[in-house]
């Protein structure tokens, strides 16, 4: 403890008298110690006294100074400074000392010294030192000699202050704690502390019993659910003193473990929970537990896409179902890639196992799957590719309305349908043929008449028919001739194109390449004749007449035309001749 100057100074007040400042290097003193009373003021008391209460300890005058024989042994005196030093003090020495001016000027100075005697003999005592939590009070006591002037007590490194459930009595003598806690073990110790001194008592540290509380309980690894086989470690944790017993239960049942660790193993889906730790502190004879949710779940297994019933037809409701093995906590729909959520034309069931088409439409075609998802799986399917099937309908013929006796015709049939349409073919109502294409016999005139394809879809059930009309007509017969018979050089001719049966053209070929009319070679307006005007040499080919019906061109037999020269002309005049009249030798003959 750190020692300051004291001064006590008394101004004396009674008129006439002049204040004197009297000090000491320290005040309190311990017993024994050796105190200086000096003045505090320069100036020179020729003649003067030191007094104790009312008892003269020394007078001084000019050349001397005298020693009450009371206090021979016990006081020293400096004549020069007036300076009073007390050896050895003891508590009797306690009281006011005062210093007196006779002359030159009556004054006066007064100090109060205070002796005490130091700290000594501090013991500490408590009542008890086992102590239940919330059940026990205890008390401490702290003691000590010397000349005490307060107490105060410390918890480890706090400071004990009274109120609520802590009381200081005796003038902070006695510590007493009402219904400790476990916060109260302390070490607790006493400070007994006067101006001169301070000890502190030994320690005295508190067992007090406490708990369970605060119980903890966690799973190892902790998780909202668990796969089936997992292991699970779990762990009961507890504020105790002494250190609590643990026990657990299984949804109420008790299970034969003891210690703060449960562990799992081969879970099943049957074990899911409440798993319950139970502490309990033999001291305290309190319990308390904890409980713990454990969920543990089979994996799903397998996820597919299923029709519900028969086939996606356009314009009929349609069901998929999504079958799931294994416990599922949800169920997504998805087309294409995309997330399905409800419209006017789809729904789902309540769990979504179920996704309904009110009405399909060629818009639902896709590829749909389902994700189904519990608490420690997520599994997609495969995806279920769905086509709506339609039709037929719009069932169209492609072929000539009109064709030629001795040909034969092609009809294609075509319709909107999916799956693709089975095509059978009728004429004038008989069945002739089966599949998209039908080409007929060789025409006859008997062959005219109504053809119908009728399309049929063996999904939807449904059939679209087209008809088309034929009428079979005579055919064409186009040949050349010339007149004269023989064409001669210089002189005129005429090619006549000889039609059998109905045509809408005419138009002529000469070396296979379009024949066109000049100045000296002109065509009839009808296209039937070819004049020249004369035969040239140049004008030698081969010439064919082309007759076009709504069908196709028909070409006559290449006429080759030779300007022969008049010579020649007999020539060949004879050898038409002789070929005639063996033409005729046979009808001679008969």
């Amino acid at each position: 403890m750190e020692f300051k100057l004291f001064a006590f100074v008394t101004l004396i007040c009674t008129p006439g008298l002049y204040a004197l400042t009297v000090v000491s290097l320290k005040n309190p003193v311990a017993v024994g110690s050796n105190v200086t009373l000096s003045l505090n003021d320069s100036m020179a008391i020729p003649v003067g006294s030191w007094l104790y209460e009312s008892t003269v300890l020394v007078v001084w005058f000019p050349g001397n100074s005298l020693v009450g024989s009371s206090f021979n042994k016990g006081i020293a005196f400096n004549n020069i400074t007036y300076e009073l030093t007390l050896t050895s003090v003891t508590l009797r020495s306690s009281g006011l000392y005062a210093l007196e001016s006779l002359k030159p000027l009556l004054s006066k100075g007064e100090f109060r010294l205070e002796v005490e005697e130091p700290v000594s003999n501090l013991s500490l005592n408590v009542s008890n030192t086992n102590l239940v939590e919330f059940n026990g009070t205890v008390t401490f006591t702290c003691s000590a000699s010397g000349t005490p002037k307060w107490f105060s007590w410390q918890n480890g490194s706090s400071v004990v202050t009274a109120g609520g459930r802590v009381e200081l009595r005796n003038d902070g003598q006695v510590l007493a704690i009402n219904s400790v806690m476990r916060y109260d073990q302390g070490p607790f110790k006493c400070i007994v502390a006067n101006n001169i001194s301070k000890e502190e008592s030994t320690q005295i540290t508190l067992t007090i019993s406490y708990g369970p509380s605060n119980l903890t309980i966690t799973a190892l690894p902790e998780k909202m659910a668990y796969a089936s086989d997992s292991a699970i470690s779990i762990t009961c944790s507890a504020d105790s003193k002494p250190t609590a017993s643990f026990y657990w239960t299984y949804n109420k049942v008790p299970l034969n473990v003891n210690g703060p660790n449960l562990k799992l193993t081969n879970t099943t889906q049957n074990k899911t929970g409440l798993y319950t730790c139970i502490a309990q502190n033999a001291v305290t004879l309190r319990y308390d537990a904890v409980t713990k949710t454990i969920h543990i779940v089979d994996p799903i297994s397998s996820v597919v896409v299923n029709p519900l019933a028969g086939n996606p037809i356009k314009n009929m409701p349609f069901h998929l179902t999504c079958d799931v093995v294994g416990p599922e906590d949800s169920i997504h729909w998805m087309k294409n890639g995309m997330y399905l959520l409800p419209n006017n034309t789809i729904t789902l069931s309540s769990d979504n196992s179920t996704l309904n088409f009110n009405q399909l439409t060629q818009n639902d075609d896709g590829q749909y799957l389902c994700v189904a998802s519990n608490a420690v799986s997520s599994m997609t399917s495969s995806a279920y590719n769905l086509v709506v099937n339609y039709g037929p309908w719009n069932t169209a013929i492609t072929g000539p309305a009109m064709s030629e006796i001795g040909y034969t015709v092609t009809f294609s049939c075509s319709a909107n349908s999916y799956p693709q349409s089975q095509y059978s073919w009728f004429f004038n109502s008989s069945k002739v043929a089966v599949g998209p294409v039908f080409v007929t016999e060789v025409l006859l005139p008997n062959n005219s008449g109504q053809y119908t394809c009728m399309a049929f879809n063996n999904i939807t059930g449904s059939s679209n028919n087209a008809s088309l009309v034929l009428t079979v007509i005579d055919g064409v017969t186009v040949g050349v001739s010339s007149n004269p018979l023989i064409p001669l050089a210089s002189q005129n001719l005429q090619l006549f194109c000889n039609v059998d049966g109905h045509y809408n053209s005419l138009h002529w070929l000469r070396n296979y390449q379009t024949f066109q009319a000049s100045n000296r070679v002109t065509i009839s307006v009808d296209n039937t004749t070819v004049n020249f005007k004369p035969l040239q040499t140049a004008d030698n080919g081969i010439y064919q007449c082309v007759a076009t019906n709504i069908f196709k061109q028909h070409i006559s037999q290449p006429y080759r035309l030779v300007a022969n020269s008049p010579d020649a002309a007999v020539s060949v005049q004879a050898s038409v001749l002789v070929t005639a009249l063996l033409a005729l030798l046979p009808v001679l003959h008969e």
